[in-house]
This record gives structure tokens, sequence and C-alpha cells, in this order.
């Protein structure tokens, strides 16, 4: 009766596995009363026990104990032979995903019930504000070459995803990516870009809807720093989608700009495909031309490199949230290597701010998270309504030091010392998020049934389940031709299997499980003998 909301789907008159289970041990358990009852008189002779018992009994008994086994098995997976009467494999899986959340980091529960839902609910004493700002850009550099920098373009791809997410379109971010990794002849999963792991090429796929503005040898200190300030050479394009070389929309003070640097570097300098340096002057002397041109009202500076918080070192002017995920003489270090792809597939900042945020939608959501209504790489209100109960001091600082394993001896280094307001006071949604009224006008375009907005009294986001299905970029497109007569054989026959497996409601059997039941009779047969 508690479960019940949750299997409501599951019409009455089925039988569920457990009702199954019970049910041939009943009549297991009836057949060894029966035996009891019949020789409990009798002196017994030497005989084998399996030897007491009538055929039919013997039958009973096997079938029964065979059935159990069956049903105990997972639906659907390796270790099963069928389905239950009436429950699909797929409503199954559903329901034991929602008996326990499925996280990235089981830590980070605690602190997303501590920090997240505790956050607004009373909106009188919340210390965040949304800000006034009217606008968003952002600029995400990935500076590394070659195959064995894979992390780097997963660290910038996890930063542009969930900008996405927050509703900021692709005409006010500039994507820098020096290699061409998603397309390297080495990676087998062409066109694909995995932050957690492959998976035999179904895991979360970041190269879904990303719009590349600069790659290879247009990735410069030269071509990053006229982005910044909003110029460009003659000849090239201006801001609109798919010009070569674009700069960012024209900014004002009323305009939040986010700077993602992540790559190699060292004290008070980060690398340019091993050729050219950016260092910490040249940041300097930039956001300090911002500032007089009034092309900001408030910066987030992030930097995931070696010895990356001095690229701050310089920095002198107001309003500039610096962030890097080092102090000087300390290394930024890799997550994990993924044995498919064959490296180290994103580096440890950048992984736990992707994984807090995705956490937190799920715990927020208590575990009703679907996939995103507009379809991946759009505005998603579950991500940005965490956003906005999200400071900037817990996502990027405390949270990374906290539950990151940075490395050894490796701290988040962090400034807001000339800042009218300090971090901890700062959503992260005025840097990740677009500002409400742009929100509403996408959601309008799309289709006017969804809006964000802060939550009130820790009451739950459901977001919705349906999705639509998203195009692949004109890049992918291109990276992935020359496999897709492939994917399209493979596709083909799961389509096939899946089909007959629900048409008939069988699965193949498993090998492994047939030779542990004959192992089980063996056992049984000659533990028998021994009586």
């Amino acid at each position: 009766r508690h479960h019940r909301s949750t299997t409501s789907h599951i019409a009455p008159r089925h039988i569920n596995r457990v009702q199954v289970v019970f049910l041939m041990l009943s009549v297991l358990h009836e057949s060894v009363l029966r035996f009891v009852s019949r020789h409990r008189r009798q002196n017994f002779q030497r005989v084998p026990i399996l030897a007491r018992f009538s055929l039919s009994e013997r039958l009973i008994m096997l079938a029964s104990l065979i059935l159990a086994m069956l049903f105990l098995s997972p639906p659907g997976g390796s270790n099963g032979i069928f389905t239950p009467f009436g429950v699909s494999a797929q409503n199954m899986s559903t329901q034991s995903k929602r008996k326990k959340l499925s996280l990235h980091n089981a830590n980070h529960e605690s602190s997303i019930r501590n920090i997240v839902q505790a956050s607004f609910k009373n909106d009188a004493i919340s210390p965040l504000k949304p800000g006034n700002h009217t606008s968003n850009v952002a600029i995400i550099v990935s500076s590394s070459r070659y195959w064995f920098n894979y992390r780097h373009v997963t660290n910038a791809l996890s930063i542009y995803q969930l900008l996405k997410r927050g509703g900021i379109t692709d005409d006010k971010i500039i994507l820098m990516l020096a290699d061409d990794i998603p397309c390297n002849m080495r990676n087998p999963f062409r066109g694909k870009i995995f932050p957690r792991g492959a998976y035999g090429g179904f895991g979360e796929d970041l190269m879904e809807g990303v719009n590349i503005d600069y790659s290879g040898t247009d990735v410069t200190v030269d071509a990053f720093l006229r982005v910044l300030l909003g110029r460009h050479l003659d000849g090239e394009g201006g801001d609109s989608l798919g010009s070569h070389r674009r700069t960012l929309p024209k900014t004002d003070e009323n305009t939040n700009v986010l700077v993602y640097l992540t790559g190699h570097g060292g004290d008070n300098f980060f690398k340019f495909q091993d050729g050219e340096e950016l260092t910490s002057q040249d940041i300097a002397s930039a956001f300090s031309q911002m500032h007089e041109l009034k092309l900001y009202k408030e910066l987030l500076f992030i930097s995931d490199t070696c010895q990356a918080f001095t690229m701050a070192d310089e920095i002198d002017v107001p309003n500039v949230f610096s962030v890097g995920s080092s102090l000087k003489g300390q290394n930024s270090y890799a997550s994990h290597t993924d044995n498919e792809v064959g490296q180290t597939v994103i580096d440890r900042y950048s992984k736990v701010i992707k994984d807090f945020v995705d956490d937190a939608v799920t715990v927020t959501s208590r575990g009703n998270v679907h996939a995103n209504k507009y379809g991946v790489g759009t505005i998603d209100n579950a991500t940005i309504t965490v956003m906005e109960r999200l400071n900037l001091f817990d996502a990027l600082v405390r949270i990374p030091t906290t539950h990151g394993d940075l490395g050894p001896n490796s701290k988040v280094g962090h400034t807001d010392m000339l800042c009218s307001r300090r971090m901890n006071q700062v959503p992260l949604a005025a840097f990740f998020a677009a500002p409400q009224a742009e929100r509403e006008r996408q959601v309008r375009q799309l289709d006017g049934v969804v809006t964000a907005s802060l939550w009130m009294h820790d009451s739950p986001l459901i977001p919705p389940n349906d999705s639509i299905e998203t195009k692949p970029s004109f890049y992918n497109q291109q990276c992935i031709s020359d496999t897709e007569s492939v994917l399209t054989q493979l596709n083909a026959s799961s389509d096939e299997t899946h089909h007959q497996r629900e048409s008939t409601g069988l699965f193949p059997l498993d090998l492994k499980f047939l030779a542990g039941l004959a192992g089980f009779i063996f056992c049984a047969s000659s533990l028998s003998r021994m009586f």
C-alpha cells in the first residue's frame, strides 16, 4: 500500500515477481510437508532422500525451484529468461531505479539537501539575488591539441552544455576548440565526446547540438583577446551564427560575462596549442579595457589548469569574480580513464561541477528526471531551478574542495575582493543561465509551456517526460558520415531483436545460468546420496 503510487501504472490483475516467487516456494514447502507427514512414523532405511519422494513430487519441487530462480533474476538482463506476467522489463527497471536515486557521487546527496533544498524556504531572508543584468555571454576555450588531451575538450563541452541547459543560446556563446578531438581517427566513437565513459557508445554525448566557432589554427591568443573586446579583422564574420571566426554580440554595462579556460598552464601563463602563451598581464589588460569600455556588469573568470589561480594575479578592476582549480605550485589533475576511449576523459575540477549540478537536479526532482522536453542542448527548467538556488562559492569552490578529490595538495583559489557583492550572494544562474525575460521568450518560441522560477517552500519540480528529437549539427554530420552505414546496420539488428523479444516475451537463454543450474542439480543429487 505504501508503494502503490509508484506502481500505479501496473494493472491490478497482473502478477508481480514477488508473488510468483512465494507461490513457487509455497508449492515446494507443501511437497516437503507431505513427505514428512508420510514418513514421520516410519523407520528410515539408508535410502537417498530424493528416492523417498514420488516421481510427481520430484517434478513439482524441481519445477518450483527453477521458476523461483528465474523470477528472482532481473528481467530482460543477461540472467533473465522471460519477464513476469504482464510486467514489461522497462517498467520493472523503472521501479528499481525509483527505490534509490542514482547519483554520480553518493556524497553529494547530503550537501544538496543542506545547500540547495534549504536555500529558498523563506524568500525574505534569502541571501541570493538574481541581479539586474539584461543579457549573458560566454567565451569557452580549450587550447590543447593532440588526442591525449581529450579531457580538455570534455571540460569545455561540459561547461558549454550547462550554459545551453541554462537557456543561453549559441549566438551568445563563443566556443574555441584547438583540436578536432571528436573526429580524431583514434576516437573509436567518431563525432562523440563522453564525460563519464563511453558505455559502448551509449554514454552521455557532449557533442550533441554543439556549434564550434573557432577550431584548429584559428584558436590563438590574438583571436581570444579580439573576441573579448568585440573586435575582428576585415573579411572575418560578425556576430551571426555560422560565420567564420565570429565575435560576441555587442555587450554593455548590463551584460554578465563568463570566461572559461582549460588546457595546460603554469605560473602566470596559459598555453595555446604549445605555440604561444596567454599571460596574466594579457588577461588583466583585456578585462581593464572591457571595464573602461563598459562591456560587462559582472564577470566570472574560471581557469582549469595547473597553477590556474595565478592567471588572476594582475586583475585589478571591479566586479570580476576569479576562480582557479589550483594555486601557485599546484597541479590540476585528471579524473579517470575510460578503457573504451583509451584516454582520461575529464579533469577532476570540471567533473565535480557537472556531477553536482546533475545530481542536484536528480535529488530535488525526487528522482523524476526525464529527457529535456525540448531536446539535448536546449533550455532545461530543472537545471535552471537548481542554478537559481546554488551560489557561486558553493558550486565553484566549496563543493569541488569538499567532494572533488582534486589531488595531492591541490586547492581551489578564488577572490571577490573588488566585487560589489560576495560570491556566496550570487546565484550560479547569474552566469550560467539566461535572464528571466530571455528564458520566457525562448519558451514562447518553443511551445509556451515551461517557465523557470525560484522554488518556494521546497515544492518539487517534475520535468516533462516527453521529448523532441533534435537533429545533429552540421559538424557532427560531417564527422560521422563515414560510419553512418555501419550504425544503420547495427540499429536495424538491434530493432529486430527488440521486436522479437517484445512479440514473444522471451529472452535468450543465459549459458552461465544454465551451467549454474546444472551444477546445483548435480550437488543436490550428490548430497542426497550421502544420506
